[in-house]
C-alpha cells in the first residue's frame, strides 16, 4: 500500500473509534447522570523510507463532558440529585467508587444503598434508617433526617458524603454509573453541596447534536474511502500500463 493509502487508513481507523463513542453516547441518552464523551485527535508525524514526511491522524484522548444534565422531578424521597459539582461516595465490594446517580434504595437492613445494593456513604459511614421512621428528608447540604411516630421533631441520622476532584477526567468509568479513582487521585469534600431531594440528574447527551456529529463522521469516512479507492485505481492503471508496454 502506498503512503496515501496508509494516511487515509489512519483517518478511517480514528473515525471508526469516534463513531463508537457517538453510538455509546446515543445509547445512554436516557441513562440517569450519564456523561457524554468526545474524541480528540492529534497529528502523528513520520517519514517514509525515501525520507518523505508523512502526516497521520490518531485519536489522542476521549475526554468526558462533566457538565450537569437536566434535573427531573421523580417525587421519590430516596432520589437525590447533585446540583453543581460533586459525586456521591459508594462502598462497593471492589472498593470505594463515586457516582452522580442518586437513585437510592433501602436494603433489608434499612441502609441507604445504590440500585445495585452498594452502601451509600455518609460523613460517618453508612446511613441506616430507623425501623419506625415514617418520613425521610434530605436537606440541601446532604443532611438526612427522619420523623418518628409521636414526635413532631425530626432526628438527624447522617449526612451524605459529597466529594469532588481537581481533575474529574482522571476518573475511570465502570458499570452502573460508577467511577473509580487511582490511589494518587484525591477526593476532597464539597464544602457547599447543593442536593435536590425527589429528583434525578439526567444524561447530558444532546441527541440532535450527536446525530449531526454522526452524519459528519460518516461523510468524512466516505471521503477517506474514496481516496483509498482512487489510489487503488491509480496504482492498478500504472501497473496495467507497465505490463502492457513490456
Amino acid at each position: 500500500m502506498e503512503n496515501a493509502g496508509y494516511i487515509a487508513l489512519s483517518r478511517q481507523m480514528s473515525l471508526t473509534r469516534e463513531m463508537d463513542v457517538i453510538a455509546n453516547n446515543l445509547a445512554n441518552v436516557t441513562t440517569p447522570a450519564f456523561k457524554g464523551q468526545t474524541v480528540r485527535f492529534q497529528e502523528y508525524l513520520d517519514r517514509a523510507k525515501d525520507g518523505t514526511k508523512l502526516s497521520y491522524v490518531q485519536d489522542a484522548a476521549m475526554p468526558r463532558d462533566w457538565s450537569e444534565g437536566p434535573l427531573t422531578s421523580t417525587g421519590n424521597p430516596l432520589d437525590v440529585a447533585i446540583h453543581g459539582d460533586g459525586f456521591f461516595v459508594v462502598n462497593t465490594p471492589n472498593g470505594t467508587r463515586y457516582t452522580r446517580k442518586g437513585h437510592f434504595e433501602m436494603d433489608a437492613n434499612r441502609q441507604l444503598v445504590s440500585a445495585d445494593g452498594a452502601p451509600i456513604q455518609g460523613d460517618g459511614g453508612a446511613i441506616s434508617v430507623p425501623q419506625d421512621a415514617i418520613d425521610v428528608t434530605v436537606a440541601e447540604d446532604g443532611t438526612v433526617s427522619v420523623k418518628q411516630p409521636g414526635s413532631p421533631q425530626t432526628t438527624t441520622i447522617g449526612k451524605l458524603r459529597v466529594v469532588n476532584f481537581a481533575d474529574p477526567q482522571a476518573l475511570q468509568e465502570e458499570a452502573a454509573g460508577l467511577y473509580s479513582a487511582a490511589p494518587q487521585v484525591t477526593a476532597t469534600p464539597v464544602a457547599n453541596a447543593h442536593l435536590v431531594q425527589g429528583a434525578l440528574e439526567q444524561s447530558n447527551v444532546q441527541p440532535i447534536v450527536e446525530l449531526t456529529h454522526m452524519m459528519s463522521v460518516s461523510r468524512n469516512y466516505e471521503a477517506a474511502q474514496q481516496l483509498v479507492q482512487s489510489e487503488h485505481d491509480r496504482i492498478r492503471k500504472a501497473i496495467t500500463g507497465i505490463v502492457g508496454g513490456a
